[in-house]
């Protein structure tokens, strides 16, 4: 078992056959299973289960308890975004799924 730095990292050893198999985010590994690199080497073998209880729901913004001010700020330019169509037109340009999620 290994841990890299970055996904490319990993993603080179997996190319370069120093390492047999690699497990990591779903969008990241999507992209680089579309490039010319991943699509010579490489395919997807599976998923992990979708488990509440160890991922939770979404992602998140690590932000200290204090700071209030940037929370509201964060909150106010996504629901600003979301409102205004910027959102839908940056996910469309980049993603083929809703990454919002429900």
């Amino acid at each position: 078992m290994r841990e890299y730095q970055t996904q490319d990292e990993a993603n080179n050893d997996l190319v370069a056959g120093r390492i047999d198999a690699i497990e990591a985010d779903d969008i990241a590994m999507k992209e680089f299973l579309n490039s010319e690199a991943g699509k010579a080497c490489c395919d997807m073998k599976g998923t992990v289960v979708d488990d509440q209880d160890v991922l939770a729901d979404g992602a998140g913004i690590g932000l200290r308890k204090s700071d209030t001010e940037l929370k509201d700020k964060l909150n106010a330019a996504i629901k600003g975004i979301r409102e205004n169509g910027k959102y839908a037109e940056f996910n469309a340009k980049y993603f083929d799924f809703d990454i919002f999620g429900d």
